[in-house]
């Protein structure tokens, strides 16, 4: 155990050095790399200032010297509460920590704005040395987010021998268990499909423009299959790299196919009739292959567990659509509710506004998104 401390002075020592020669960061913000092995797993990872509160006295958003040396424990204490790993007997000791600061690129005497924290957890058991087999168990959780949005992910990448798996950690997903079970990964990616959709306003908007274009409850059924359809397919085919991700095409374009959806449901109403059905199915898959690949690049950004990334796919796809079934009811029970008792006439003008509010919307969107 000394040895261990003395070899994490020495490094840390290293780390300062570099520090002063480089005027660099030591590593990137917000990254992390979490080692299993013997009887120890190791923690290295960069953090940004703005995460610790009651440190900055003089609300510039960084660390000057003193602030460092005044607030040490502090520091220390706010560390081992938001960095935890904990199996079934609890939370795992930590043996000790090295605080590294680490200052802006090329201003090495400013103040500190990412601080490289080296740690070790003490486990219950060594872990399997031969690689085969995983430690399972263990669930780590980091509470340490900074307050701006590129702050908000926190990324670990923990290793055991020959298994690798990435942790994508934000304020809404703190926690992860390390090498879960298949079962395990569909469950906490069907959650994080259902919240994907239940906090994106522009593919609830799009369900709700393609939901008011109304239709007997099997046309209403093939619609929402063309959606699934299509955004299964682009979501899968984005994942897999064959497409390019996070480019800045991608969101307006899933605002434009709100604008378009409208107006192609507008525009035939407006001559007294409606779009036939197999145009309606073609718009919708055309549209649903658009937002598949926004949700690819919000899943890339999640990160897949490359154990089971085929399990990941499916949770996520199938919270997806479990949400969107669910807000498909929600909205359809309230249209007939609002609809049902008004006359023909009363209803196409409600649709017509409607449809006319979406597009504005959506062309707000799209400005908003290119700019």
């Amino acid at each position: 155990m000394n040895l261990f401390l003395r070899c994490l002075r020495g490094l840390s020592c290293l780390l300062l050095m570099a520090c002063a020669s480089a005027q660099a960061h030591l590593m990137v913000a917000q990254k992390g790399t979490l080692n299993l092995q013997g009887d120890g797993a190791y923690l290295v990872v960069s953090l940004p200032t703005s995460a610790f509160s009651g440190i900055d006295d003089d609300g510039d958003g960084a660390w000057a010297a003193q602030e460092l040396g005044l607030h040490g424990p502090q520091i220390q204490d706010q560390l081992k509460a938001q960095l935890q790993l904990r199996d079934a007997q609890g939370l795992r000791p930590i043996d000790g920590i090295t605080l590294v600061p680490t200052p802006p690129d090329d201003k090495p005497t400013d103040p500190v704005t990412q601080l490289v924290v080296l740690a070790r957890f003490q486990l219950a058991q060594p872990v399997p040395a031969d690689g085969i087999a995983t430690a399972k168990g263990l669930v780590f959780r980091a509470g340490l987010f900074g307050a701006t949005p590129a702050e908000q992910q926190l990324s670990i990448a923990v290793t055991q021998g020959s298994h690798k798996q990435l942790l994508v950690l934000t304020p809404e997903r703190s926690e992860q268990a390390l090498f879960p079970a298949g079962w395990r990964v569909v469950a906490d990616y069907l959650v994080l499909g259902v919240m994907h959709i239940l906090t994106g306003w522009d593919h609830l908007l799009f369900l709700a423009v393609v939901l008011l274009g109304g239709g007997s409850w099997r046309q209403i059924l093939g619609i929402l299959s063309a959606f699934t359809l299509g955004h299964a397919l682009t979501l899968a085919w984005g994942l897999l790299g064959q497409v390019p991700l996070g480019t800045a095409w991608v969101e307006p374009a899933i605002a434009f196919t709100i604008v378009g959806m409208a107006a192609w449901e507008a525009w035939p109403r407006q001559r007294a009739q409606v779009m036939s059905m197999p145009w309606r199915l073609a718009c919708v898959f055309a549209c649903a292959l658009v937002h598949g690949l926004g949700l690819a690049a919000s899943l890339q950004a999640i990160g897949l567990d490359t154990s089971h990334r085929l399990w990941s796919l499916l949770g996520f796809n199938l919270g997806v659509e479990l949400a969107q079934c669910a807000v498909a009811l929600a909205l359809g029970g309230l249209g007939w509710l609002l609809l049902s008792r008004l006359a023909v006439r009363q209803q196409q003008r409600i649709r017509q506004m409607w449809l006319a509010c979406a597009m504005l919307v959506g062309v707000f969107w799209f400005i908003e998104r290119l700019i």
